[in-house]
């Protein structure tokens, strides 16, 4: 019997490992995957390079200085900004991010270049 209950117990985490690393929700407590992230969370505005403009008046992110770019997202999810009227979409996507996400994000965004 505790055999077949160590067996199950084994199984169930080696599934819930593999579905953990192939996709990345924020408040997980892993490493912060700035790619994913921006994937998921930036690319449908923002291009799968940051090369687009997302807002009429904006500019492409790609190659954004990380440090600017970081405390510009922080702003955002803290709601303290609101450039070309989207501070509270860019809010919707940034609440749930942690600044180690945020400063991954922002990290990618910078490199690409």
């Amino acid at each position: 019997m505790k055999k077949i209950i160590l067996s199950v117990l084994v199984a169930s985490v080696t599934l819930i490992a593999a579905d953990s690393a192939t996709v990345y929700k924020p408040g997980l407590l892993l490493p912060a995957n700035g790619e994913a992230i921006y994937k998921k969370q930036c690319a449908s505005c923002h291009g799968e390079k940051g090369e687009k403009i997302a807002f009429e008046g904006s500019i492409a992110i790609a190659g954004m200085d990380k440090v600017k770019h970081a405390k510009e997202l922080k702003d955002y999810r803290y709601g303290s900004i609101n450039k070309y009227g989207y501070g509270a979409q860019m809010k919707g996507k940034l609440v749930d991010l942690s600044w180690d996400e945020i400063d991954a994000v922002a990290e990618y965004v910078h490199g690409l270049k």
